[in-house]
């Protein structure tokens, strides 16, 4: 397990503005982009980003500090210390400046990328989802189509043709920079570059099927993860469903609004599912078993004797997330009887009067 405090170069105590401000000045100095012959800064700049991810979050922060606890406690050592699985390791330079840019205080708000242009992130990608209640409540995939910007198949998203497809002016950055003079001051001042209108492509290698954009408009087919327990009225974001990048930007995410269908037998409240179960009467009044349909499978449920209807008998952990399947009883009386069954009946109202 990595000591993320040490990649930041920050104490265990310290607070979110120390450790924000470390990441900062950090991740700065190790940006691809201000080291574009150092290799090892990639992956440095992708260690700072990691470590930020988790101790910049309170609930992760005090999952980590857990397991690095247990493993530093004596006797103990690493292979004894708990899983930790909240870390943010795997991430691309895209997924990172588009997660964290906002530290960097403007600076490397969108990463230049020689031969590819601006890189600009994907759009978001919204759909309302309408699953049926066994879905929503014990997960499921779902299949989802969606309309929008695709990674273009003639060139893979590069938006261009040919090896070195960067523009000259521009040395494929997508900028140029000039200097000017105004009341005895130097401004420096950054513009698009006009031969290859920002792309960073040079014009006659940009690729015709997507005009050197990378990306193209076409329908794409999703099998999306419904989570177990889910609610009417959910909002769901998936992260990297959405539209597709330009430029070799990251995608977008895609925001799944969940609309739950009521069920003929099932109504659920919190994790608890309750359901009406017709008993016949001579178990309700003698006691015996009555199949019960649950969530999880057919159970066979003791009927105490005496049992009447509206009387709610648990099923436990045969809920949503681990809560009780409530059966109300619904004592059923049989529409019809045999001449013998009518003769037993009478004497039992003898009886009891």
């Amino acid at each position: 397990m990595k000591d993320y405090y040490a990649i930041l170069g920050v104490e265990r105590t310290a607070t979110p503005a120390e450790i924000k401000k470390a990441y900062r000045v950090l991740a700065l100095k190790y940006h691809p982009d201000r080291n574009l012959e150092d290799k090892s800064a990639e992956a440095r700049f992708k260690d700072l980003a990691g470590a930020y991810g988790v101790l910049s979050d309170a609930g992760k922060r005090r999952e980590y500090d857990e397991a690095l606890a247990h493993r530093d406690a004596p006797g103990r050592g690493a292979a004894g210390a708990p899983p930790f699985t909240g870390d943010d390791e795997g991430m691309s330079i895209e997924d990172i400046l588009r997660r964290f840019g906002g530290v960097f205080g403007g600076e490397f708000g969108e990463r230049i990328q020689r031969g590819r242009g601006a890189a600009r992130a994907g759009r978001d990608a919204e759909v309302d989802l309408t699953v049926d209640f066994r879905t929503a409540a014990v997960g499921g995939k779902v299949s989802v189509s969606l309309s929008g910007a695709a990674p273009c198949a003639k060139c893979g998203g590069r938006g261009a043709v040919g090896d070195d497809p960067a523009c000259a002016p521009c040395r494929g950055t997508g900028r140029v920079t000039a200097q000017s003079r105004e009341d005895g001051q130097f401004f420096t001042v950054t513009r698009p570059c006009s031969h290859c209108n920002g792309t960073g492509i040079d014009p006659a290698l940009a690729c015709p099927a997507c005009r050197g954009m990378g990306t193209v408009a076409r329908k794409r087919a999703l099998k999306i993860s419904v989570p177990e327990g889910s609610e009417d009225g959910a909002f769901l974001r998936l992260a990297g469903l959405g539209e597709a990048g330009a430029g070799g930007g990251a995608p977008g995410d895609l925001l799944v609004h969940l609309r739950v269908s009521p069920d003929p037998v099932f109504h659920r409240e919190g994790r608890d599912v309750h359901a009406e179960v017709a008993v016949p009467m001579a178990i309700a009044a003698l006691g015996g078993k009555a199949p019960v349909q649950t969530l999880h499978g057919r159970v066979n449920l003791v009927i105490p004797p005496g049992t009447s209807s509206g009387v709610r008998l648990k099923l436990r952990d045969r809920g949503i997330l681990g809560g009780d399947h409530i059966a109300r009883i619904m004592v059923s009386v049989p529409a019809e009887m045999t001449p013998r069954q009518r003769e037993l009946m009478a004497e039992w109202m003898k009886a009891g009067a």
